[in-house]
């Protein structure tokens, strides 16, 4: 064992060489100190310039991908909406409205019941009549057959939107109005059901 000491071994070959030495003469292997060995404050130094890399780069992609999973969901929402938006105009371009006068229907209901839900069941219609109930809570109207003041018949019409009570809320009883919509339901006793998609008054 040597006991000199400005003298150490070559990592590699186990040779004499000097302390200081950076290569070993022998075998021309680099001989640094192990990272055991270095000088404690060197130690601390890198330790702690490891944690704040570590960490603060985990807390920039941490925003960075929020920000981005934020951005994503507000472009997906919005292309979300524009298909529908798309797809309601479409529906409601491709809907075709049969026009009828209320007297018509009650009239068909009237005569037979079975006919008339064989004839208007789930079918878009337009219909003309005066506007008899606007419900308190503003969900349904009824229109009743023009001019007719013996009928006791009449079509209830569902509002489906805050855009139709605002024009219901317009209009007074007796108006004679157009509305468009699907007839959802029909019965003897109950007359018919007609869910809104539009309505105005008759100009």
């Amino acid at each position: 064992m040597n006991n000199n000491k400005n003298m150490k071994q070559c990592n590699v070959c186990n040779k004499e060489i000097a302390k200081n030495a950076k290569m070993c003469p022998q075998c021309g292997a680099k001989n640094k100190k192990p990272f055991y060995k270095m000088k404690r404050t060197y130690v601390i130094i890198i330790f702690v310039f490891m944690f704040f890399g570590i960490f603060g780069s985990s807390d920039n992609n941490d925003s960075n991908t929020v920000s981005a999973n934020s951005n994503l969901e507000v472009a997906v929402d919005d292309t979300l909406e524009e298909i529908s938006d798309t797809q309601s105009e479409t529906q409601q371009e491709q809907i075709s409205y049969t026009a009828y006068d209320v007297s018509q229907l009650i009239d068909d209901l009237r005569n037979n019941a079975l006919s008339a839900t064989e004839k208007y069941k789930n079918q878009y219609v337009e219909l003309t009549g005066d506007l008899s109930v606007i419900d308190a809570s503003g969900k349904y109207i009824t229109i009743e057959p023009s001019n007719d003041d013996f009928s006791f018949e009449s079509i209830m019409c569902d509002i489906k939107n805050d855009e139709q009570k605002s024009i219901i809320s317009s209009l007074s009883k007796g108006d004679t109005i157009v509305v468009k919509g699907k007839i959802t339901s029909i019965g003897e006793v109950l007359g018919y059901s007609l869910d809104i998609d539009e309505i105005a008054k008759k100009q």
